[in-house]
């Protein structure tokens, strides 16, 4: 947990800019060490941004939870035949992580996933089947598709990314299947 003392007093203006820097930057380490889900690092920043004063900044960093212990469940490579890969809530999500299915779908909600990376790519793929990805608003997200009768949506919230906040890359391949990735607050 970071210590509120870590970050000397200043009085509010010019001056808290430094402040919300150096909060911002024990977020994306926070981050950066799974302690912190990809929603849980837009909220924090957020309220960073907005804090009026050094002591908001400080409850904010005050309430980090303590470094993992115990790792999140992992998704290196999941594979399904005639049924669905679903995945939400919180686990790690190492970059090349690979998720496909023959005659099933892949959904994957990334708004809990712990991302150590500074950039994440995920390869998903399925053959008679949708590829169905959500993330958290303000991530930047790159997606790159390769469709056989199917069709791609990629809905992202007009919302400025997260200073931050890692990027996820999407390849997405699909026969016979769409290709949807939007983003939903937490």
């Amino acid at each position: 947990m970071t210590e509120p003392s870590a970050i000397p007093a200043v009085p509010a203006g010019p001056e808290l800019d430094g402040v919300r820097d150096r909060a911002q930057a024990a977020l994306e380490r926070a981050v950066g060490e799974g302690r912190l889900t990809l929603d849980e690092f837009t909220d924090k920043v957020d309220l960073v941004l907005r804090a009026g004063s050094e002591a908001e900044v400080n409850a904010v960093l005050g309430q980090l939870p303590a470094p993992v212990t115990a790792p999140a469940a992992k998704v290196v490579s999941r594979q399904s035949v005639f049924d669905d890969v679903s995945r939400s809530g919180r686990f790690a999500l190492p970059t090349g992580a690979t998720v496909s299915s023959f005659f099933g779908d892949v959904e994957l909600d990334l708004r809990h996933a712990v991302i150590t990376d500074p950039v994440v790519e995920v390869r998903t793929w399925t053959w008679f089947g949708d590829i169905v990805v959500t993330v958290p608003e303000g991530v930047e997200v790159e997606v790159k598709s390769g469709l056989v009768f199917g069709d791609e949506e990629v809905e992202l919230a007009d919302v400025p990314p997260v200073p931050g906040a890692p990027k996820i890359r999407i390849k997405a391949w699909t026969t016979f299947g769409d290709v949807r990735v939007a983003s939903q607050p937490g």
